[in-house]
Formats: C-alpha cells, structure tokens, sequence
C-alpha cells in the first residue's frame, strides 16, 4: 500500500480525534457558546462533520471517487443516499470495529458502537438539528439531542480507536490504532488480505 494513503488516512482521523476533544469539551462544559441552543447545534456540527470523515476516510487511495464524492454530498444531505453513493464505489468503507487479533482472527466487537444504521440516523438529526425549525412541527427537540451528545460522542469512540477498513479500488486492508485520547499515537498498518481473517 502507497504510505501517501496511510498517512492522509492517519491524518484524517487526527482531525477525528480534534472533534471529538471538541465535542467532549462541549458535553462537559469545559466549552460552550452563548446560548444553549448555539452549543446545541454547534455540536450537530462537529457530529455531522466527524460522520462525514468517516464515512470518507475510506476513499482517500482512490482520489476520483473521492472528489465525485464529495461534489454529490454538495447537492445531497441525505445519509442513506450519501452511504450508498461511497458503497457503491467501496462496499467496505464502514470501519469494522476491533479489539485486536488472536490465532483465531480479528476479535470484532459485538456492540456498543455506532452501526452504519445509526450513523444514518444520527447524520440526519445532525441535519435536522443544524436548519431553522418549523414552529408548527411536532419534531423531537433539540434538548433531547443535546443530552444524548455523549452517548454517541462514546459509540463513535469506540468505532474508531481500532478498526479494520478496505479502501476503494485497491482492494486493501488496513488495521488502525486511532485512540481519541490526547497524546496517543495513531497507527495505519498496511494488511495483507486473507479471504477467511476479515
């Protein structure tokens, strides 16, 4: 594998880490905004940014797909479709969640982290979190979301701090060590793919 992907892979999730110490920030009130409802949407952000690297992060060996990509999600902000569209390019590009590897192949987490499921849900109350509200919708508030900030906050930490991943178009593996811990380092190893391990 080109060390050019590894590392704006590596790259890419030092960006995730600084969003996430944003986020924690936030939910702790170590930071905030003037107002309740700007912190609020402020972390629909942050979340709905830290989602779209994510969901990103896999295309970064194959640099047409990422660009059209990212011209569509321009035009289109609805997850299901955006998730589909980087599928279609690259069926893996969801980071297979892991807690390292054994005789027996890679120990997979069971749960406890976020499914491409809630990532398309929490992607489209991000949105719904970032436009004006109706007033006469019956929509949830933005207090209901603001409190469940850090239990997604936690799912998408635990995605992320050891993953597998396959890039588009090279049919590669990479293994990846990305604690969202300040000061821990992150690792994007290079793998080479045996049918039965992944």
């Amino acid at each position: 594998m080109e060390s050019r992907a590894r590392k704006k892979y590596a790259s890419i999730m030092w960006e995730c880490r600084y969003r996430v110490e944003t986020l924690r920030d936030f939910t702790s009130g170590v930071t905030h905004c003037t107002y309740l409802q700007t912190t609020i949407e402020s972390e629909a952000l942050q979340l709905r940014k830290l989602l779209e690297l994510i969901a990103f992060s896999s295309l970064v060996s194959y640099q047409d797909a990422y660009r059209s990509v990212r011209s569509d999600i321009a035009k289109d902000w609805h997850a299901a479709r955006i998730l589909r569209k980087i599928e279609g390019i690259n069926p893996e590009f969801y980071p297979v969640p892991v807690d390292g590897f054994d005789k027996s192949g890679w120990n997979r987490l069971n749960g406890g982290y976020l499914t491409r499921k809630q990532f398309e849900r929490l992607y489209d109350k991000c949105g719904a979190m970032l436009h004006s509200r109706n007033p006469f919708s019956k929509g949830s508030s933005s207090l209901v979301f603001h409190k469940k900030v850090p239990e997604y906050l936690e799912r998408i930490e635990l995605l992320l701090s050891e993953h597998l991943v396959g890039l588009a178009e090279s049919r590669e593996l990479i293994h990846v060590t990305a604690p969202m811990e300040e000061g821990m380092p992150i690792q994007v190893r290079h793998l080479v793919r045996e049918p039965s391990n992944v």
